[in-house]
C-alpha cells in the first residue's frame, strides 16, 4: 500500500506541479518581471518605465534574478555571487522542477493524512471531502503565514531570512495542527485549536521602514500597486492549487481503495 501511495504521489505531484507553473506563468510571473524593471535602474531609466506604462513593463526583459516561486514561500533574494538560472526557457524549468518536487511532497502527505482518516473511519473518500481537505491545507500552508509575512515582490524590505523561514514553519505547523484540533478532536481537546492558531502572531519577524525605499513616490507607488496585485496572484494560485490537491488525492485514493474489493467480487462472481 505504501509504495502505491508514493508512486500515485509521483504522478499526482507531477499533474500539480505543471498545473502550478502554467497559472504563475500566466498570472504572476508577469508580475515579478513588471516588479524587476524596477532594480538596479537609474532615476532617469525609472522615469522611462514609468512613462511606458504597467502593461508594457509585463512585457519587458527578464533579469537574472533567482525568485522562489513555490506555493508557501514567495521572498526574492539576489546576490551578486549568488547562481540564477538564464532567462527565458531555464528559468522556466527550474521553476517547473521546485512546482513538481512541492507538488510530489504534498500529496504524499495529503494521501497518508487522507488513507489513516478513511481507514479510522472518520472520511469518506467524496469529491467534496477532497476539496475540503484542500481549503485547509490552503489555509495552513499558505494563508496562515501569509497573514503575517505576506508574499514579496522583488525590491521589498524584508526582515531576515532565518527568521522568516523559522516563523513560518512554526506558522504552518501550528496552524495545520490548530485546524486539526478544531476539525477532529472531541471535547475539551477541541479548544485547544484556537490557540494554536493564534499564539505564531504573537512575533512576527518584521522589518524598520518603508517596505520599499525610493526618492521616487511614483516608483513607491508603482510598486505597491504591484505588490497588491502580487497577493492576488499568489493567492488565487495557491488555492487553486491545494482545491486540485485535494480533489485528485482523493478521488486517486478512492479507487486505490476500491480496487481490491472490484477485484474480490469478480473472482467470486
Amino acid at each position: 500500500m505504501f509504495r502505491s501511495l508514493i508512486l500515485r504521489a509521483c504522478l499526482i505531484g507531477i499533474v500539480l506541479g505543471l498545473a502550478m507553473t502554467t497559472m504563475q506563468v500566466i498570472g504572476v510571473t508577469p508580475i515579478l518581471l513588471a516588479a524587476e524593471q524596477f532594480e538596479g535602474q537609474s532615476d532617469v531609466q525609472v522615469e522611462e518605465q514609468l512613462n511606458v506604462g504597467g502593461a508594457d513593463m509585463a512585457l519587458g526583459h527578464d533579469h537574472s534574478h533567482n525568485h522562489e516561486q513555490a506555493h508557501g514561500d514567495h521572498d526574492h533574494h539576489h546576490g551578486g555571487e549568488a547562481w540564477a538560472p538564464a532567462d527565458g526557457g531555464e528559468r522556466l524549468f527550474y521553476t517547473m522542477v521546485s512546482n513538481i518536487g512541492a507538488g510530489i511532497g504534498f500529496a504524499a502527505i495529503l494521501l497518508v493524512l487522507l488513507n489513516q482518516l478513511h481507514d479510522r473511519g472518520r472520511l469518506t473518500l467524496t469529491p467534496l471531502a477532497g476539496l475540503t481537505v484542500g481549503v485547509l491545507g490552503y489555509l495552513a500552508i499558505f494563508v496562515a503565514p501569509s497573514l503575517g509575512l505576506p508574499p514579496e515582490i522583488p525590491g521589498a524590505s524584508a526582515a531576515a531570512l532565518e527568521a522568516r523561514q523559522t516563523w513560518w514553519i512554526t506558522t504552518v505547523v501550528a496552524a495545520a495542527a490548530g485546524l486539526a484540533l478544531l476539525i477532529l478532536a472531541t471535547g475539551w481537546k477541541r479548544l485547544l485549536g484556537l490557540p494554536l492558531l493564534l499564539v505564531p502572531y504573537s512575533w512576527v519577524p518584521s522589518h524598520e521602514g518603508p517596505m520599499f525605499s525610493h526618492p521616487d513616490p511614483q516608483v513607491v507607488q508603482a510598486l505597491n500597486e504591484l505588490h497588491r496585485e502580487f497577493i492576488w496572484a499568489t493567492g488565487i494560485t495557491n488555492l487553486l492549487f491545494w482545491l486540485l490537491a485535494g480533489l485528485l488525492c482523493t478521488l486517486v485514493l478512492r479507487r486505490l481503495t476500491q480496487a481490491p474489493l472490484l477485484v474480490a467480487h469478480d473472482t467470486s462472481a
